[in-house]
């Protein structure tokens, strides 16, 4: 079987969808997590001075939503890595969702970062 076969067949029936769905909403999720986490955490890091956790979280956040973009382009290169439009099918859908999940995952990526810079910018203890 060739290889567009066999990746057609694997983004039909195998973990295909399950990989693509992840690099769209691995990121946006990090993007999430982090920011409620922070807002969790914010207290207790006031009292216990230790503001490396809320950098920890942000961290692992980026790490998440940079692997999603990673996983995204992966899918999008064994989908045939092209931006052509096939027609209908299975590959250039896949091609379309892995897109959509290498820019979700860079702006998610950046947002992010954006959230991170508050760590940096405002103490935990600053109320007002």
């Amino acid at each position: 079987m060739d290889v567009n076969g066999e990746a057609a067949r694997e983004f039909k029936e195998g973990a295909g969808p399950g990989a693509l769905w992840a690099g769209i909403l691995a990121g946006p999720l990090a993007a999430l997590v982090q920011l409620q986490a922070n807002y969790a955490l914010v207290l207790w890091v006031c009292g216990s001075g230790q503001v490396w956790t809320l950098h920890a979280v942000s961290l692992a956040a980026l790490l998440v939503a940079a692997g999603a973009g990673l996983l995204s382009w992966r899918n999008w290169q064994r989908a045939g890595a092209e931006w052509d439009d096939g027609g209908a099918g299975v590959l250039p859908r896949s091609r379309f969702m892995a897109a959509v999940g290498m820019f979700v995952s860079a702006h998610s990526a950046l947002v992010i970062i954006a959230q991170w810079v508050a760590v940096f910018v405002y103490s935990a203890c600053q109320r007002t």
